[in-house]
């Protein structure tokens, strides 16, 4: 039997590569050592994708940047076995998880403009993604790091935030050449109005309805002076609005995490060799299958005819994931927990679930040659 394990991080409580480990244990308890496993941890674009590309075989390096309040803190970049590629994740130096404070109208994303010009000392293409970042500050902190200036009415240079971007008067770009960027997202978000960065993701950051309103009424006002068609664009508003840097100010392209990543560790000759795909992650839901990893593997284990598993920790079961290429779905538990379980606990249910699972399969096809 020819398993391919390719889950998603369990956020907040397992990495994708240890949740992949954790169902491996319980597939070979099941089908014992003959089966051929192969894990394939994956990503989306979003906050945790690093890891995808590590375990894929990219090689770390670290670097000390800004944080998201200016504090100095040591964060994470790859460089993939071609040496022209390197990957940032804006997580790592402007994410949610790197701080406690949840006052993002004052964050900044100019650490990850250091990652940015840091890699691009060793790399020709930059990959990066978008997500899981406490900045609302339009990337302009990013831009910032990359040499862009921007000035207030009366000429003076500062570095916004999301609580200043209506102070953008004006902004000059660098004499230096700006590296290629191709940024990752998991969502489709344009960067203002109701589906906007603001107000889909400010909540989260620790933004109140009268914050919401300041950074949405600031990136209006803004982007309709650096490009305000670029801020219509999908992806736009992905990571407090740095997918519209990446667009209107670094002349990059942006699309969805999962291709690319799928492209980069080869998930699709991997899915087609496949007897049975498994794959997982935090909660399944209606979102799971719009641009997040879960969904590119059932486009193709649907296109290959690979039964494709999911297991995760919640589900809110769209019916319509059994005409998108889920074979079915296997939930850790069925009701929503007051708090996350630890990481040992998670794996533990990763591990008896997927024994579970396999053990189910391997009765129906005996049942099947019995017959």
């Amino acid at each position: 039997m020819r398993i391919l394990i390719c889950p998603d991080s369990f956020k907040g409580t397992l990495s994708a590569g240890d949740a992949a480990r954790a169902m491996e244990k319980g597939a070979r308890r099941a089908c014992g050592d003959d089966a051929r496993i192969r894990l394939l941890p994956l990503g989306d674009g979003g906050e945790g994708s690093i890891d995808c590309f590590f375990e894929a075989g990219a090689e770390e390096r670290k670097t000390t940047v800004a944080g998201p309040y200016g504090e100095r803190l040591e964060a994470r970049w790859l460089l993939f076995p071609d040496r022209k590629t390197a990957y940032v994740e804006s997580a790592e130096a402007a994410g949610l998880t790197r701080t406690a404070r949840r006052e993002t109208a004052f964050a900044t994303s100019y650490g990850v403009g250091e990652l940015i010009r840091e890699a691009a000392g060793e790399a020709e293409k930059i990959l990066l993604g978008l997500g899981g970042s406490a900045t609302s500050d339009m990337g302009l902190g990013m831009a910032a790091a990359l040499g862009f200036l921007f000035r207030d009415a009366e000429g003076k240079s500062f570095l916004p935030t999301g609580a200043t971007l209506a102070r953008v008067a004006s902004f000059e770009r660098p004499q230096g050449k700006i590296p290629a960027i191709h940024a990752l997202s998991d969502v489709e978000n344009q960067l203002c109005g109701p589906l906007g960065a603001a107000a889909v993701f400010g909540p989260q950051k620790g933004a109140d309805e009268e914050t919401v309103e300041l950074l949405d009424r600031g990136m209006r006002k803004a982007s309709s002076l650096i490009d305000p068609g670029k801020a219509e664009l999908p992806g736009a508003g992905a990571a407090g609005g740095m997918g519209y840097a990446v667009l209107a100010l670094l002349g990059g392209s942006l699309g969805p995490g999962i291709e690319e990543i799928a492209r980069v560790i080869g998930l699709e000759e991997a899915v087609a060799e496949a007897d049975y795909v498994l794959s997982g992650e935090g909660s399944f839901d209606r979102q799971s299958l719009m641009g997040k990893a879960v969904g590119g593997v059932a486009k193709l284990a649907k296109k290959h005819g690979t039964p494709l598993f999911v297991l995760s920790g919640i589900a809110g079961l769209d019916p319509s994931a059994y005409e998108k290429g889920v074979e079915a779905v296997w939930p850790l538990t069925r009701y929503r927990l007051a708090s996350l379980p630890g990481p040992e606990e998670t794996a533990k249910a990763l591990e008896d679930h997927t024994e579970a699972l396999f053990r189910t399969v391997n009765a129906a096809g005996q049942g099947s040659s019995r017959k």
